[in-house]
């Protein structure tokens, strides 16, 4: 389970290819694991709702994506305009991805073996993608329009840090593992997208 995890997680992430991260102040909403309903939910029934929220999060993405590089294609953007959208961009990304955690917890907890293991995992995942985002957006207001060189080397070096802390994200996912789920994935009609 954990291989398309890590892809839906991080898939907004390269979108963001000009974003940072790094900031001492997280910004970030996020939801307390123990907000899930306490019913245990069938593994298909699971397995549909996650991935549907996940086709969703990655086709609003996808749309603010082609908006945020149609905005800047035509004539030349200035930086500070360069650097407002990306800044817009990057509070619609973790707004977005504060409602996919929303959506992710009304599933509560599956029904297997390790479910409250899955459940705590997803929770703990998606609410450091919101920190990343909007830390990158602080960072991103937080650089000067004066050098428009040193501003690109910060969007460059600042698109590095999110991507590794992406993976890094991705990485405390390895060991979550539950054949129950995987099998229901494999039957979810919403999850064909995904997995």
């Amino acid at each position: 389970m954990r291989r398309w995890i890590v892809r839906a997680l991080v898939f907004a992430l390269p979108l963001t290819a000009l974003a940072a991260c790094g900031s001492d102040d997280p910004a970030g909403g996020g939801t307390d694991v123990t907000t899930a309903p306490a019913e245990a939910t069938a593994p298909a029934d699971f397995m549909e709702g996650l991935c549907a929220a996940i086709v969703s999060f990655q086709s609003d993405l996808e749309t603010e994506n082609a908006s945020f590089q149609e905005g800047l294609s035509g004539g030349a953007p200035t930086p500070e305009e360069t650097k407002t959208a990306l800044g817009s961009f990057l509070g619609t990304a973790a707004a977005r991805t504060e409602q996919l955690l929303d959506e992710v917890n009304e599933l509560g907890t599956p029904d297997v073996d390790n479910g409250d293991d899955v459940r705590s995992a997803l929770t703990i995942a998606f609410e450091q993608v919101v920190t990343l985002f909007n830390e990158a957006k602080a960072d991103i207001e937080g650089l000067s329009v004066d050098d428009p060189a040193a501003l690109a080397e910060g969007f460059a070096a600042a698109g590095t840090n999110l991507q590794e802390a992406a993976t890094g994200i991705g990485t405390s996912l390895e060991d979550l593992s539950s054949p129950d789920l995987e099998e229901a994935a494999a039957a979810a009609p919403s999850c064909k997208g995904v997995i």
